[in-house]
């Protein structure tokens, strides 16, 4: 298993997710075997002897601590070594990281840097899911301006035209965990592990023991990644700063069937949809954006005048393999 990260950093995220790969660095210490992650970088931070700012950069382990031939590095070192670590295998010239075409053959140029059989792909940027926004439906923000940002139907048609199935997509992005974005990447992937609300800007703990499950390659890793996401801003972030987080794990297989009961849910009760007042739901935007998004099985069963329907129920089970979320956020 390989793991590619394509990280849209040219945004007020840039700190963010340069601390990311920083601990995505760290997490590939734990690794006990061989493993390799490469890093589509655009962003502020530059790297290599040209000072790239669009760059794939790789990381290798040897399973025994060492990273690209070098011993690890702990605590105690700047964030800038990773600057002189990461090998830069390819440079781009600046460009909008946010297209079809530049994401399609940068993804292209990755899996051809490392040849493999299975791959996990991790999307880290800004996102907005079906928000009503500017930006709505999209992923990324390569620059200030809200509308230069990928649509999520462009994206998918980016990911197919590689030719690869991925084992999972991780979106250390927001609202990416919601019914609609599930649905339009069911068929590029065997997985989608999201949030349906906003992420904290530290994103998913690479640093911890979810760096190796990103590895592993099977369906009780991917829980872990969950829980270690629910974990981390239980007990470490919240010690510091206001935490908040929601996480799933989506089973892609099952999203058809899922969707399919719901629209005949909704079919069958569209009498009530006119008057219906989404303001009874459990909805998951934090206090700052609230209205981003709202609980399915609750929006159901309202429908069902409290009772939840046999089918909607199994098959939303079928579709949703974890869910967690700091109940005191």
């Amino acid at each position: 298993m390989t793991v590619l990260a394509y990280m849209v950093a040219n945004n007020d995220l840039d700190d963010d997710l340069y601390e990311n790969l920083f601990a995505m660095y760290q997490g590939l210490q734990l690794l006990d075997k061989p493993a390799t992650l490469l890093v589509y970088w655009d962003g502020k931070t530059s790297f290599g002897e040209n000072n790239a700012t669009h760059a794939i950069l790789r990381f290798e382990t040897d399973g025994n601590g060492n990273i690209n031939g070098l011993p690890a590095l702990n605590e105690g070192y700047d964030l800038e070594v990773i600057m002189t670590i990461a090998e830069v295998v390819k440079e781009y010239p600046v460009q909008s990281s946010v297209t079809k075409n530049v994401m399609s053959t940068v993804l292209t140029d990755m899996l051809t840097f490392a040849p493999t059989d299975r791959y996990g792909l991790i999307f880290g940027s800004h996102a907005s899911a079906w928000t009503n926004s500017i930006y709505t439906r999209s992923f990324g923000l390569d620059g200030q301006q809200t509308d230069n940002t990928i649509l999520l139907p462009y994206m998918v048609e980016a990911i197919r035209s590689t030719g690869v199935h991925f084992d999972y997509i991780l979106f250390d992005a927001c609202y990416m965990g919601t019914i609609e974005v599930c649905y339009d990447f069911k068929d590029v992937a065997d997985y989608l592990i999201a949030s349906v609300m906003e992420v904290p800007a530290y994103g998913f703990p690479y640093g911890t023991e979810l760096m190796p499950a990103l590895f592993e390659g099977i369906e009780t890793s991917y829980k872990k990644i969950c829980q270690e996401y629910i974990d981390y801003y239980i007990d470490v972030y919240s010690q510091k700063h206001s935490a908040w987080g929601t996480v799933v794990l989506i089973d892609n297989k099952e999203v058809n069937s899922l969707v399919s009961s719901l629209k005949n849910e909704i079919t069958t009760h569209k009498d009530k949809l006119a008057n219906y007042k989404v303001s009874t739901l459990q909805d998951y935007g934090k206090s700052s954006a609230p209205d981003i998004a709202y609980d399915l099985r609750q929006f159901v069963k309202e429908l069902n005048d409290g009772n939840i329907p046999t089918d909607f129920d199994e098959k939303l089970n079928k579709a949703v393999l974890y869910n967690g979320c700091l109940t005191e956020a």
